[in-house]
Formats: C-alpha cells, sequence, structure tokens
C-alpha cells in the first residue's frame, strides 16, 4: 500500500508501513513511526476502533511520536487488511490477531505499552491473558463491554454489500441527528463520518453482526498490569458507564473523563497518554532500587 503518512508524526519523524503475516492466515496492514531523535522509551502500540482511519488520531499520533516509536495496526475488518472468506470479525478474532502481532513483535526483554480504541481497547483487554510477552501498561479509550448497534443497523448488515453505498447518507444523518450531539461533540460524528468513507462494506456488515452478541467476560479481573480507562462522558455515540464499569473491574486502573472527542483524539490525549508512560517507567525504575537496596 502505497500511501504517505508523513501527515500523522511529528516533524522528523520517519515511518516504514507494510504487511504483517500472522499465524491466524490474515496479513495486517501496519505502520511503525520512530520519533526523530533515538528513544529508549517503551514502544507504544497503538490499535485503532472499528473500521477507523489515521485521520481520526491525527493529533495523538503527531504527540505520541515526539518521543516513542509507535506501531499502528490496521486490524481486519479494515479495507486494507488481506483476509479470505474464511475469517470471522468476533472480538476474539480481532484479539487473536494482537496477541500473535505481539508475541511475534516483542520479546521479553522489551518494553511496550498498549493504546487502544473502541473495539481496538476491548480486543486489548481480551487479549492480554493470552499473551506471553507481556505489556508494561494499558490505556483503553472508550472501551466496549457491549456493542449496542440498533437493531435495524444489524439487518442491514446483513446485505451491507449491495446497498451501503445508496444508503450512507442516510447513515451520516441518523448518526448527526440521533447518535452524536453535535453541539458538544461534533468530532464524533466527523469520526464516523471518515469510517464510513472509507470502510469496506462487507467487512463492516459481517463484523457489525459478529460483535451484536459480545460481553465482556472475565477477562479485566484477569489484567495485573496497571491500566488507565479514558471515558468520554459528552459522547453519546459509546456508552460512558461501559467505560467506568470496565475501570472498576481492573484492580490496578485508574480512570479518567476526557469529556469530548476533540481530546480524546487530539494532543491532549497524547500528552495524557506519555505522562501514563513515565508514571511506569519510574515505578519501575522504584521497583528495581528497592530491591537492590533489599539485597544489600
Amino acid at each position: 500500500m502505497d500511501r504517505d503518512f508523513s501527515a500523522f508524526c511529528c516533524q522528523g519523524a520517519t515511518y516504514r508501513s507494510g504487511y504483517t503475516d500472522l499465524d491466524t492466515g490474515v496479513s495486517l496492514f501496519t505502520v511503525e513511526f520512530s520519533p526523530p531523535e533515538f528513544s529508549s522509551l517503551p514502544v507504544i502500540v497503538f490499535v485503532p476502533g472499528l473500521a477507523s482511519v489515521p485521520e481520526n488520531f491525527t493529533g495523538a499520533l503527531i504527540g505520541l511520536t515526539r518521543y516513542h516509536k509507535v506501531h499502528y495496526i490496521e486490524t481486519r475488518e479494515k479495507r486494507t487488511a488481506r483476509i479470505n472468506g474464511s475469517h470471522g470479525f468476533s472480538v476474539a478474532d480481532v484479539a487473536s490477531d494482537l496477541v500473535n502481532y505481539l508475541d511475534r513483535s516483542f520479546t521479553g526483554n522489551d518494553k511496550y505499552v498498549l493504546v487502544g480504541y473502541s473495539l481496538g481497547a476491548t480486543a486489548i483487554a481480551e487479549s492480554f491473558r493470552n499473551l506471553r510477552n507481556r505489556p508494561v501498561g494499558l490505556v483503553l479509550v472508550e472501551p466496549n463491554s457491549s456493542f449496542n448497534f440498533p437493531w435495524w443497523s444489524v439487518l442491514l448488515a446483513r446485505v451491507a454489500r449491495y446497498v451501503f453505498w445508496y444508503m450512507k447518507p442516510f447513515l451520516k444523518w441518523y448518526i448527526r441527528k440521533f447518535r452524536v450531539n453535535t453541539t458538544e461533540d461534533n468530532e464524533m460524528y466527523l469520526i464516523n463520518c471518515r469510517i464510513l468513507d472509507a470502510a469496506e462494506p462487507r467487512r463492516l456488515g459481517l463484523a457489525i453482526r459478529a460483535l451484536k452478541p459480545y460481553h465482556t467476560g472475565d477477562c479485566l479481573g484477569e489484567i495485573p498490569a496497571p491500566v488507565m480507562v479514558a471515558g468520554v462522558s459528552k459522547d453519546k455515540f459509546h456508552s460512558h458507564d461501559e467505560a467506568l464499569r470496565i475501570s472498576e473491574g481492573i484492580r490496578n486502573s485508574t480512570y479518567i473523563d476526557i469529556e469530548d472527542n476533540r481530546r480524546s483524539h487530539g494532543g491532549e490525549m497524547a500528552d495524557l497518554i506519555l505522562g501514563f508512560v513515565k508514571l511506569q517507567g519510574q515505578s519501575q525504575t522504584q521497583s528495581v532500587r528497592s530491591g537492590n537496596d533489599a539485597g544489600n
């Protein structure tokens, strides 16, 4: 895929893009951004939401690439993925790709942080217990404990490949009129418009049907790593209460409300993530010092 990603990283940063072949049989498109100067800081693995596009995270990615190497992973329901007709689109399917990618990319000595939005955050939570090489921390932005698609959208998903392009103007109108408060959170409307414009109709339809039955099980209680959960209280498209409950279900979790999607997808979110990563580094340093002191 020949595309210029320089708009999504800070000045002086570099990138390389390509496909990663996984044991699941899926080949995912990934972009690896490198900061302007060499850094030994943890790598940030960035997993966007359902059918989302890089344009939705421009501010956040620019902020993160100032100091960190960033792996941006496009999940299997996106147009870029190479799949065949037998591949599914459930949370478990997306999580299995993520486990395979992370175990191939990082050894036990590598330090990395997982950052996910919506479906990406949910897949991260589900994948954690199966990871061989675990991250030093997680950032879950608007994670889902369920996917509350309207009943009619599930029916429409069955014929998405045939009617999607005709229905797209209606879907944008419906989102603006009934699902998003454009006065308080217009960015959520723009995010969804970009998603609809870039979506692969068949995959999006199959993903909606596969995600609809999902409910978070016991995966949250099996996450010992430090976690920052970010909710967006003005976002009516996602459930703020679900984000709160997910945070409460993780024993080593902190919760923040970043209010709207302009902030949650921009530079302010990047600063919060950078602060979280820095705090984990300081905690690990203190643990090592305490261990050395005890040994002496």
